[in-house]
């Protein structure tokens, strides 16, 4: 049983530890289908003997990843793989279902074809091998999300993937690929994971357009695709999962297909083309100043993919300072941008990958990250990824070993959020500062607290202060008795930022080394410097957070300590 097969979910019907945590965070999107030998047949059809044109790959590669896998190291978060030169990933059973996963992806193409003719010849014989041992059928790397990512990968490649290959080769590998086309066409508006009827509706619609019979497929993916837009586009421009990295990888998705109809002299439809500039204006919003994105619900600040996804439409200047519908405030003051996540879950099916980060902050100083999240990124492990979405991964007030949302499994068997309730916020502009206020009731039933956030940001983007405050409604009792409620701020800090602390001051001073900034941060209470953990770049980086732990009064008003607590951050240099 060759890698990526049965083989895959264990051997005597075992299963790992993490295999068992990565089906567990992906559901139904994360197990074999096992689709009959009778649905199999169905896939045969006829091979186009060439495509017609291809669409243009606007995601960014990374030349650092194509030397490794050039020299045969294949690393995905933590599970590394090492293979002899010029030999492929699979033969012996990958070493997690999340290994294979991406590998069967085809994502790491574009890092080796960044390389040049080198790579792109490494990259070409691994396709063939690929097709060779997985191109007829695969139960775990032919499901519906993993062959749509891996069709669009294929299609955006370029000619070099194809037209140097001997003619045996190239008739087996689009053999295979139109196989791959068909099974989306049977399964994908079927499948229970939106985000993976999105992706197949693209596939669908690049290859329909890549060749010349290609009209029904082509006008297949366009109608699955403007489904999904209608369901998955805000009209603020935002994407209903919340995520700013979903957002830009949706824009650059519509841009593709568009670009390769218009360049085929078809007709785009009107959805592909109203969509896009209310995009990428809400990419706009998100955008930091270095190009990326801040770790909201699932990104991180990897390769710039907010840069590649704008880059098309020109210079995009969001107008606007907040997006009600999307969920979140922003401040620019100065060089200082200041993001605060202002809504809760989205509604189910969007919210499998979703974070209980209600009312968290990021802070950016000209580009350089200072307060973030822990982050996420796709090719983290799950486990990481879970600890990832709870809200003491966040820069914002939460209680000892609880969440300000709900985690549950929904209808797919994926891990869904929902919540939290009773949550407002309000913007005042003022001549110096802008102020930021908002409040939830997640605690509200069990502990009988309201948690409020206050926010004051200088125009001159200098000093940022916060007040974090748990009050008891006056009507209500309170369902703790006299217990002290315990309580944690944190904020989390980049891994790039220097720290010096001192104590007998009761300062943290948090230096910005390509900057060479210095900010100080003081809190009425004591702070701490703790561990952190950063994910967003795709590994697991050791960092710091900053901690003020207390414990409020179950009857307090939020007006006092113990259950107020008061902050600043000053730059100094």
């Amino acid at each position: 049983m060759t890698a990526g097969g049965d083989v895959l979910h264990g051997v005597s019907g075992t299963r790992s530890a993490e295999d068992t945590a990565w089906i567990d965070l992906m559901g139904s999107a994360g197990e074999a289908p096992g689709h009959s030998p009778v649905y199999r047949m169905r896939l045969s059809g006829p091979t186009p003997d060439s495509l017609r044109a291809w669409p243009k790959d606007l995601r960014p590669a990374s030349s650092a990843r194509g030397a490794e896998l050039l020299a045969g190291r294949w690393r995905f978060g933590a599970s590394f793989v090492e293979t002899p030169e010029g030999h492929a990933p699979w033969g012996p059973p990958f070493p997690t279902l999340h290994f294979g996963d991406r590998v069967h992806r085809f994502d790491w193409l574009r890092d080796l074809t960044i390389l040049g003719p080198e790579g792109e010849a490494r990259a070409r014989a691994l396709v063939v091998s690929w097709t060779e041992e997985f191109g007829r059928w695969d139960n775990f790397g032919w499901r519906v999300g993993v062959t749509a990512d891996r069709v669009v990968n294929c299609l955006s490649a370029g000619p070099w993937l194809l037209e140097p290959l001997q003619r045996e080769a190239r008739e087996s590998v689009l053999d295979s690929l139109f196989r791959q086309v068909r099974h989306l066409q049977a399964s994908a508006a079927e499948d229970p994971d939106p985000g993976i009827r999105f992706r197949s509706g693209v596939a669908l619609s690049l290859a329909g357009a890549a060749i010349d019979e290609g009209k029904a497929i082509m006008d297949a993916g366009l109608a699955l695709l403007e489904v999904e837009c209608g369901r998955q586009i805000l009209a603020d421009g935002g994407h209903i999962s919340r995520s700013p990295q979903a957002l830009a990888e949706a824009l650059i998705d519509i841009h593709t297909v568009e670009d390769l109809l218009l360049r085929q002299g078809l007709i785009a439809p009107v959805f592909l083309t109203r969509l896009q500039p209310r995009m990428a204006s809400m990419l706009g919003f998100f955008m930091l100043p270095n190009g990326q994105l801040p770790p909201l619900h699932g990104g991180g600040d990897g390769l710039p993919i907010a840069t590649a996804a704008i880059a098309p439409h020109g210079e995009v200047r969001s107008k606007f300072s907040f997006a009600r519908l999307s969920g979140y405030q922003r401040v620019q003051a100065g060089d200082v941008t200041v993001h605060l996540d202002t809504s809760g879950a989205p509604p189910p099916p969007y919210a499998t990958r979703s974070h209980a980060s209600a009312l968290s902050l990021t802070l950016d100083d000209g580009g350089e990250c200072l307060i973030t999240a822990c982050g996420s990124h796709r090719e983290l492990e799950p486990h990481l990824k879970e600890a990832g979405r709870r809200t003491a991964a966040h820069s914002v007030l939460c209680l000892e070993g609880e969440d300000s949302a709900v985690f549950s499994r929904d209808g797919s068997g994926a891990v869904s959020i929902d919540g939290p309730p009773g949550l407002s916020v309000r913007r005042l502009e003022e001549d110096d500062q802008c102020l930021l206020e908002g409040q939830h009731s997640a605690w509200r039933d069990r502990y009988g607290v309201i948690y409020r956030r206050r926010l004051y940001v200088a125009r001159s983007g200098d000093r940022i202060t916060g007040e974090e405050s748990l009050s008891r409604p006056m009507s209500e009792a309170s369902p703790m008795g006299t217990r002290m409620i315990p309580y944690v701020v944190r904020f989390h800090l980049h891994p790039d930022v220097m720290v010096r602390s001192d104590s007998e001051a009761g300062l943290v001073y948090l230096g910005l080394p390509h900057r060479e900034r210095v900010w100080r941060f003081r809190s009425e209470t004591v702070v701490s410097v703790e561990p952190s953990m950063y994910w967003g770049r795709g590994a697991s980086e050791t960092t710091l957070q900053l901690v003020i732990r207390g414990a409020a009064e179950p009857g307090g008003d939020g007006s006092k300590h113990p259950n107020r607590v008061r902050w600043s951050l000053t730059r100094v240099e």
